[in-house]
């Protein structure tokens, strides 16, 4: 009965365990897709060095290229920043009831690949007047709830926004050259202002003299092929890199969700050994209790194998029933967790993965196998010795 309740205790915590680091992993990583691409831009730490006396260090090639050689990494891009000056300006026409408004901007790029914008809104050439721009969401925020309540001007949506026209001005010397501004769409996957980087490229060597390539970038964006990994993250340590502690969020609780599951699988694989250990045991016990019927029988002609097909059958009925109440209980401890996820806003998917009820077969087919092996060894040994 004790190899009983300790081998289902240890299934329990093993199918318990898996079951559940395949859930949250889910939530954490994307519940639609576990490998949902994520992003990170990074810069180098700005250092008293670097205050005092100036030249920030960009990335090297090879740092890129150091970086698409970690694991998890997908792609590595520069972020290439506007090296010309130039600010934004609306008049009235602009956006009906928004007071005329004026300001510097800056704007950075990144390969189209790397944007969450529709492609048609997303792209510029030499004979193009209108500038199409990307702006975080987050900033419609600030003016939503910040900035326009303090200024008594309405409030704005994104589709307002996104009707507006003003003007980009370039500043070359003494003279102003004028581009027509529009945003086409917003993100939170980069926080910057983006312009394409066909026009970024166009405008640096125009209106600052800068060749493409001429400056090391000092933040490189990465997409990663899920949650940041512990080795990339470690990687960002060593060479003094920086990023959001927000984006970073979902690799530590991925690392403490590793850590956990590691911690029960181990924990549920030693118990279950135990148990084998004892039902090795108990097989022992019963055909050494019962070693004199057992000659007799092969005595009077009785086959081995029968034998052991009958000690066997007694096995198959009792792993079955272990193992359907292992997933059984899995089942419901699987609901109720989710109950408590659902209720802290955390929805899991219902019932138990295929995968655990595959590795409740396997655990099913090594427990007889091993317990065939035993039985066979010891009435073998029987037979022989009669």
């Amino acid at each position: 009965m004790g190899a009983i309740i300790g081998s289902l205790t240890g299934i329990v915590l093993l199918l318990g365990s898996i079951q559940l680091y395949i859930d949250f992993d889910r939530l954490i990583n994307g519940s639609s897709d576990i490998n949902q691409p994520q992003y990170l831009v990074i810069n180098k730490q700005v250092s008293v060095v670097n205050t005092l006396f100036g030249g920030q260090k960009g990335f090297s090639e090879n740092e890129i290229t150091s970086l698409k050689e970690i694991d998890g990494v997908m792609d590595v891009a520069p972020l290439t920043a506007s090296r010309f000056k130039v600010a934004m300006s609306m008049g009235m026409e602009g956006m009906p009831g928004l007071p005329g408004m004026y300001t510097d901007l800056f704007f950075e790029a990144v390969p189209d690949e790397f944007t969450d914008v529709s492609r048609e809104k997303w792209n510029w050439s030499e004979t193009d007047s209108l500038i199409p721009i990307i702006v975080p969401r987050d900033y419609i925020k600030l003016y939503n709830f910040g900035f326009a309540p303090t200024q008594k001007l309405p409030q704005l949506t994104e589709d307002m926004i996104g009707m507006a026209t003003f003007n980009i001005v370039i500043t070359k010397g003494r003279d102003r050259i004028t581009y027509k501004g529009r945003i086409v769409g917003f993100t939170e996957r980069i926080n910057t202002i983006l312009a394409p980087k066909s026009f970024i490229d166009f405008a640096n060597q125009e209106f600052a003299g800068v060749q493409r390539g001429q400056y090391a970038p000092n933040r490189v964006i990465i997409r990663c092929k899920g949650a940041a990994t512990s080795q990339l993250v470690e990687y960002f340590g060593e060479n003094g890199y920086e990023t959001s502690e927000e984006s970073l969020r979902n690799s530590k609780m991925s690392s403490v969700l590793n850590l956990i599951m590691t911690v029960c699988v181990a924990l549920g694989s030693v118990i279950i050994f135990l148990s084998l250990i004892i039902f090795l045991l108990y097989s022992q016990l019963i055909i050494a209790r019962s070693s004199y019927e057992i000659q007799t029988l092969i005595f009077i002609g009785r086959s081995p194998r029968k034998l052991i097909m009958n000690y066997m059958k007694f096995y198959t009925m009792v792993f079955s029933l272990l193992i359907v109440t292992a997933l059984l209980c899995v089942y419901f401890i699987k609901i109720w967790v989710g109950a408590v996820a659902s209720a802290q806003g955390f929805p899991l998917r219902s019932g138990v993965d295929l995968s655990i009820c595959l590795i409740a077969l396997g655990l099913f087919i090594f427990f007889l196998i091993f317990n065939y092996l035993s039985v066979r060894r010891n009435i073998v040994s029987l037979a022989k010795g009669r």
